[in-house]
């Protein structure tokens, strides 16, 4: 820990991913609260979500390559620099009134191909600063410090909206998110430049040979199931249906906070114990026993009836959750050749991603058809239940990894 601490690419990555989460997660609690105490269209929290989601998808395609290709601190650069800007139109918008739902979906799509440019390149870059046996601290680290962001961002956003209004937290986010450019700006990072290739090889058939890569192994396959029940079963319907639950309730958007910041706590918990505990007998096994845990404990969280019970509820989620997909994470990073890294992350996030639209808007169709959230969300946790347990006998490699 202390020899990442003295490493400086590695600290400026860290500062950069704060101050990026601190603005996504102040933007996200605000347009949520936004479409649901204001617009009044819970309706459209799915299809806002999606309008992010799908064009992450899209631009994730090409970003793992653009990631091996191109000094990735210039993508991280100027990803977050555009991500300012475009908080900035929202700003504007209900400056003069006209943060409309259209508004919000423009803005939320574009920031989300930006996302699909920023995540590949951010996590192949650990794995150039850190070395391998520092791979476990230096992720752990990472997440934990994001956790502790998401518990924080919420919080502020929550106080802000409730003391002031969401203009103001629209200001704090677009200065997060210039901070978070200022500490990924390529004469600070001096990360390394990729060579260049002497046979020019077209985007699409080098994501290609990152696909097949990924294929070649049961392990990785395995991965890939794991991180998929993780987004589309727990993340994707829990998230949505957090200001869903509170309106039904009758909170404000500081419970709304809280419940968020209680889904922190858990997984700030989890990657805490990873820092101090590594697991090398039976990683395989464990994060398939978690894995089972997470979507239990989503169908535990559907059938809280109060707002302060809600809340140890999102953080028990957020501990399996995330002691189940850390792991599998830094498992990808130990087994990736570096040459295939922005690819291979390109496509793991995919996976993280691609499944979230298609989970958030068939949970708002089920909903606009007469269902509540309770029973999507249990319906949910039950089908995940079933596929882990799926994975757990058939993964038999996976299973006895150590």
């Amino acid at each position: 820990m202390k020899a990442l601490l003295k490493n400086k690419q590695f600290v400026f990555l860290l500062q950069s991913e704060l101050f990026s989460v601190l603005s996504f997660s102040m933007f996200m609690i605000t347009i949520s609260w936004y479409v649901v105490d204001v617009l009044h269209h819970p309706q459209y929290l799915g299809l806002i979500m999606a309008a992010a989601s799908v064009p992450r998808m899209l631009t994730m395609l090409i970003g793992g390559v653009l990631a091996d290709r191109v000094q990735k601190s210039k993508i991280l650069f100027s990803t977050r620099l555009m991500q300012a800007l475009l908080i900035g139109i929202l700003l504007w918008g209900h400056a003069n009134d006209a943060l409309s739902i259209w508004l919000l979906l423009i803005v939320s799509f574009f920031i989300g191909a930006f996302d699909g440019l920023f995540f590949p390149a951010l996590s192949s870059s650990i794995p150039s600063a850190v070395s391998q046996k520092e791979l476990q601290p230096a992720n752990t680290l990472i997440h934990s410090s994001q956790e502790l962001l998401y518990l924080i961002g919420p919080i502020a956003a929550g106080a802000i909206l409730h003391y002031f209004s969401f203009s103001a937290t629209f200001a704090v986010s677009i200065a997060a998110s210039i901070v978070s450019a200022c500490f990924v700006f390529p004469p600070f990072i001096k990360d390394t430049k990729p060579m260049k290739a002497e046979v020019k090889v077209s985007y699409i058939k080098e994501f290609k040979e990152g696909f097949h890569y990924l294929r070649s192994s049961s392990i990785y396959v395995s991965a890939i199931s794991i991180i998929i029940i993780v987004n589309f079963f727990v993340f994707g319907p829990m998230f949505l249906s957090l200001p869903i639950l509170v309106e039904e309730l009758g909170g404000s958007a500081l419970n709304l906070s809280f419940l968020e910041a209680g889904f922190s706590v858990g997984s700030l918990t989890a990657t805490v114990l990873l820092l101090f505990i590594a697991f090398r007998k039976n990683r395989g096994k464990l994060v398939l026993v978690f894995l089972i845990a997470s979507v239990l404990s989503l169908g535990i969280f559907s059938q809280i009836p109060s707002l302060i019970w809600l809340i140890p509820g999102a953080a028990l989620i957020g501990f399996f959750s995330f002691i189940t997909y850390i792991p599998t994470d830094i498992i990808i990073q130990e087994k990736t050749d570096p040459e295939m890294m922005g690819r291979v992350m390109s496509i793991v996030f995919l996976a993280s991603t691609a499944f979230d639209p298609i989970s958030q808007t068939l949970f708002s169709s089920l909903m606009s058809i007469g269902l509540s959230a309770r029973v999507l969300l249990a319906a949910f946790a039950g089908t995940g239940l079933i596929l882990a347990i799926l994975v757990f006998a058939k993964a038999k490699k996976w299973r006895n990894m150590q």
